[in-house]
């Protein structure tokens, strides 16, 4: 075939006019898919998904396939809009209404395609349609569609490029059109295609690394497969090799510890072919250690060639990065310079280096890295791009988003696949995050996934759900649950799984728990920490919500904290979400700086803050103040409190003490209507922190009762005697018929977010046809936590903020704008004026911003 007439374009420059030939970029994006699946674990995973045998021809077909993945831009509408503006057509839609006409179908070779390669074939079609992120949109138009899209147009004719494209699969993939077994059936594997494709397309897109041919080559597939696993290597997606160039993992030689801790140990010992390990052991006791040794092991056994660490809170990744980025470098080869990536949007870190955002899609690095070098950080440029890194720590929110009906959830989720997924404090999430995290999990591990779960303090209801494979898990009665094993380590195959004791932990600590009614009195409880941190204590104030924290910080400063209290910059401030996405890093270091391990005690320490500061940070405080919360949660946050064993203690201080907020009358009022505030109970709006006040006075009757807590030994007790489902509804019944109808509100309400969670989850079990559909603007309308989720603003220009430094970014929650959200318009014409008087203005909202974060003007 020649190539006559205007030639088809898949890629052009708007500003220089340069062009890429289609069928070139066709090539680039088949080549990279070519060097993806070539590599052993992403190959495995496909061969499990296929239902066990990936034959070569099956292979070579895919790539047919990832060749064909823009043969929709071969329309005449497509290539003149760039000339005509007045033009418009995509390419996916016109892609499904190019099938129905019957000539440039033939000369594709789809029709051969289809009636050759099996059933399958129209849902990996389906499949190789959805390289942008989400599924091609149904074609309005019957039959071919417009007539104007496939007529010859002035000196172009579609027919010729599609003869072209036939010609060259052809030509370069030669024996995909041998004879063999139909493709698979199996709905996970066209999932999977989906969002390998993606990937590639991605990846193969990029003009720095694929540099546009405009002229005709019958040989360019030798071009693009060189530049393409030159790419994948040094983008470090090519990992076949690692495996035997990883060094055998002890906790000596990545940790400088003198031998394992028992919970390392029994994870250690784990058998390699359990997909699913769940450990339960408190806090302290070494589980980041125990993920690390994991991920090394089947690393070197070839089951696994990447890491994703989930945690709660960005503050938590961030100082969990540091430790796991270290002990990777001391596992792999120097050779391999693994990428350890900060998982969390607005960061750009990869290793100990940072880089800078210039314009959309430019970044700069502090340290001028090489190109190749450069490349090695792509996975860290983009949040869509995390779960491809070699090794990342982030937050849940980005597995989630895998599982979720969202833009790049293919391929989110064909990335994680090679990963060994640890989720860190896994009892953290709640109905609505569970249910889409047991939906996730399964189909990871369905196609050969591993992953492992951590949890201090994880009840029996929520191990149920996670073990089963059941939409419904049953839950063990409660003596049964009380009695299980902890610390214990659960094997899950299969169906099937065993839970197995682990020896002493050795870090045993006893808490006196008090509670203290002064929960809507921020002035005594700021006395009583600033009185604490004065007499040398590092204290730590957790408090549920961003405005309650806000009143002790400002209360404190009123009784001369500012000598104790958190300093950014020399300004004394507190922790929590409400800041700025660049002060949140600053206040992150602070709290470290603080409360760290490595922290000096010449004085006293007074960090107030939310639940951003209880979960997964290495922090140690003297004497933990904090509102009353879910005893699980309450746990986590004990587990700041004498952290580290062995530390000298100020006097007064040598024992760890919680004061636990209640509110001074009680709970009772949160049934009859009225609001307790402070995170507690139902909220006007209907949402709320702690919405289960059951669970609460089940928490604090516990402290009543027992206000002497041995840790870890009472762990099972506190957790199973506030949380499991028996408990409560005796609990209910002992308080009267008011406790009871809350008791079944809360219940509805949980299996409310759960059935909206399973009605927006990516089902990879589902056939990948016509029924699949991502919604309109998904990403905005399904959350990975209901409610949560508001606007991310970004100024134009940076503006000096409350700590003389530079701000431009600001994730603000949705229920800061009440009902009045601003529109997209509003949210991109956020302007801002500079410190001391710092005004957010976003639409008809305007807030304030000084050193306690952001808060509502007026």
């Amino acid at each position: 075939m020649t190539d006559q007439g205007l030639s088809a374009w898949g890629k052009f420059d708007r500003t220089t006019g340069r062009t890429h030939r289609l069928e070139h970029h066709c090539a680039d994006v088949a080549a990279v898919f070519e060097a993806l699946i070539d590599d052993r674990v992403l190959r495995e995973r496909f061969r499990v998904a296929a239902g066990g045998a990936l034959p070569a021809v099956t292979i070579e077909r895919l790539k047919v396939l990832a060749f064909l993945h823009d043969f929709g831009k071969l329309n005449s509408l497509f290539q003149f809009k760039v000339r005509d503006p007045s033009l418009h057509a995509g390419h996916t839609t016109e892609a499904m209404q190019c099938c129905n006409v019957p000539e440039l179908h033939a000369l594709l070779g789809l029709e051969e395609i289809r009636s050759r390669w099996g059933a399958a074939t129209d849902a990996l079609f389906r499949a190789m349609l959805a390289h942008h992120g989400r599924p091609a949109n149904e074609p309005r138009a019957p039959g071919g569609g417009d007539p104007e899209l496939w007529r010859p147009r002035d000196g172009y004719d579609p027919r010729a490029t599609a003869a072209l494209l036939g010609e060259r699969a052809r030509a370069w993939f030669p024996t995909a059109f041998a004879a063999g077994p139909d493709l698979p059936e199996d709905p996970r594997f066209a999932h999977q295609f989906a969002g390998t494709l993606a990937l590639a397309d991605h990846l193969g897109s990029d003009e720095k690394l694929f540099t546009f041919e405009p002229d005709p080559d019958p040989d360019y597939i030798r071009r693009a497969r060189r530049v393409a696993a030159r790419a994948v290597t040094s983008g470090k997606l090519r990992r076949g090799t690692w495996a035997a160039a990883t060094a055998a993992p002890t906790v000596v030689h990545l940790f400088d510890h003198p031998a394992p801790r028992p919970a390392q140990r029994a994870v250690a010992d784990a058998p390699l072919d359990t997909p699913l390990l769940i450990l339960e052991s408190e806090t302290g006791s070494g589980k980041t250690e125990a993920a690390v040794l994991r991920f090394a092991a089947l690393l070197r056994a070839g089951h696994v060639d990447g890491l994703y660490f989930a945690v709660p809170t960005r503050a938590a990744a961030k100082q969990l990065h540091g430790r796991v980025e270290k002990a990777l470098r001391r596992l792999l080869s120097a050779e391999i310079e693994a990428a350890t990536v900060l998982a969390v949007p607005g960061c750009l870190r990869v290793n100990d280096k940072d880089g800078s955002r210039i314009g959309r899609f430019e970044v700069w690095w502090e340290d001028e890295p090489g190109r190749d070098a450069a490349l090695g950080r792509w996975s860290a440029e983009a949040s869509r791009n995390f779960l491809s890194a070699p090794a990342a720590v982030g937050t849940v929110d980005q597995v989630l988003l895998a599982g979720l009906r969202v833009k790049w959830a293919h391929m989110r989720g064909a990335s994680a696949s090679r990963n060994l997924l640890v989720i860190d404090e896994v009892h953290a999430s709640d109905a609505y995050m569970t249910k889409l995290l047991h939906g996730f999990l399964r189909d990871h591990l369905a196609i050969g996934g591993h992953a492992l779960l951590m949890s201090a303090t994880l009840g029996a209801t929520a191990r149920s759900r996670l073990v089963s494979h059941r939409e419904r898990a049953d839950c063990p009665p409660l003596d049964e649950a009380t009695e299980a094993p902890y610390p214990a380590l659960t094997l899950v195959v299969g169906g099937a799984h065993r839970t197995e004791r682990i020896g002493n932990t050795e870090t045993g600590k006893t808490v006196s728990v008090v509670t203290e009614r002064m929960l809507g009195n921020p002035g005594a409880v700021a006395a009583r920490a600033v009185a604490a941190a004065h007499a040398g204590a590092r204290v730590l104030v957790v408090r549920n919500t961003v405005t309650s924290a806000q009143a002790v910080f400002d209360a404190a400063r009123r009784q001369g904290a500012d000598d104790v209290l958190l300093q950014v910059e020399g300004v004394s401030t507190l922790h929590h979400g409400r800041f700025s996405a660049e002060d949140r890093h600053r206040l992150d270091d602070a709290v470290e700086a603080a409360l760290g391990k490595d922290a000096p005690r010449a004085r006293g320490a007074l960090v107030i803050g939310t639940q951003t500061l209880e979960q997964s940070l290495d922090i140690d405080a003297d004497l933990l103040v904090t509102d009353l919360c879910p005893v699980d949660v309450l746990l986590q946050r004990i587990g700041r409190l004498h952290r580290h064993a062995g530390t000298a203690r100020p006097a007064g201080f040598e024992t760890p003490r919680c004061r636990v907020l209640v509110p001074e009358h009680g709970l009772d009022a949160g049934l009859k209507g009225r609001l307790l505030q402070h995170g507690l109970g139902q909220a006007q709006d209907g949402g709320g922190v702690y919405v289960d006040l059951l669970s609460l006075r089940a928490t604090w009757r516990l402290i009543e009762r027992k206000p002497t807590w041995k840790i870890p030994a009472m762990n099972r007790m506190l957790v199973e005697r506030a949380t499991h489902p028996e408990a409560l509804e005796a609990l209910a019944r002992r308080l009267g018929p008011e406790w009871r109808r809350h008791r079944l509100s809360v219940d509805g309400k949980q299996g409310a977010d759960r059935n909206h969670a399973w009605r927006n989850r990516l089902d990879r079990t589902a056939k990948f046809d016509h029924q699949l559909s991502f919604p309109a603007d998904s990403e905005e309308q399904i959350r990975t936590r209901l409610g949560d989720d508001g606007p991310r603003i970004e100024l134009p220009d940076p503006v000096t903020g409350p700590f003389g430094l530079p701000v431009r970014t600001f994730n603000l929650p949705a229920h800061v704008f009440k009902k009045d959200f601003p529109t997209g318009e509003q949210i991109e014409a956020a302007e801002a004026q500079p410190a001391p008087d710092f005004r957010l203005t976003v639409g008809s909202h305007v807030f304030e911003y000084d050193r306690a974060g952001i808060r509502r003007a007026g």
